[in-house]
């Protein structure tokens, strides 16, 4: 006779052992993927909405043409390829009323040259360059419709397992 230690289940006894059948598997895969991504949309929706909140905000501060005083190039490594970008972070003064005030500000492409002109926006010591209205309400306005998103596809994906 064969000793039981050693014995070998037959081919199909494990797959009869398992309480789950493969739709089921395949199914609980899919709602655990359905709940991870109306998670990851939520997250991406909250930034946004930050983000867009914040530029918004930005538009009630007090506005000035500053003037480039001088620039270096910055390069920063990205992604897991390593991919260079390059930013000119440039110093940039201003008059606010009898008072001259300075910022550094991390500015995108080469029209910036000692004496060019950049709008800002400045709130105590924070500085930012001026953008449009727009941008800050297009940017909240996706963050809010991915939140909605992902909420719904969380509880879709919560209800479908009850």
């Amino acid at each position: 006779m064969s000793d039981p230690a050693t014995h070998v289940p037959a081919l199909g006894s494990r797959i009869m052992s398992d309480p789950l059948s493969p739709a089921a598997r395949v199914a609980r895969r899919i709602r655990l993927f359905r709940v991870a991504a109306g998670i990851l949309v939520i997250l991406v929706g909250v930034v946004a909405a930050i983000v867009g909140a914040t530029l918004t905000a930005s538009q009630t501060w007090p506005s000035a043409t500053g003037t480039v005083q001088s620039c270096t190039t910055v390069s920063n490594r990205t992604g897991t390829s390593g991919t260079r970008t390059y930013r000119q972070r440039c110093e940039v003064s201003w008059m606010d009323g009898e008072h001259t005030r300075t910022a550094q500000l991390d500015l995108d492409g080469d029209q910036y040259v000692p004496g060019a002109p950049v709008r800002v926006r400045y709130n105590g010591g924070t500085t930012v360059v001026e953008t449009p209205a727009w941008i800050g309400l297009a940017t909240g306005g996706v963050g809010l419709v991915l939140l909605a998103a992902g909420a719904y596809v969380l509880l879709r994906a919560t209800r479908r397992a009850r």
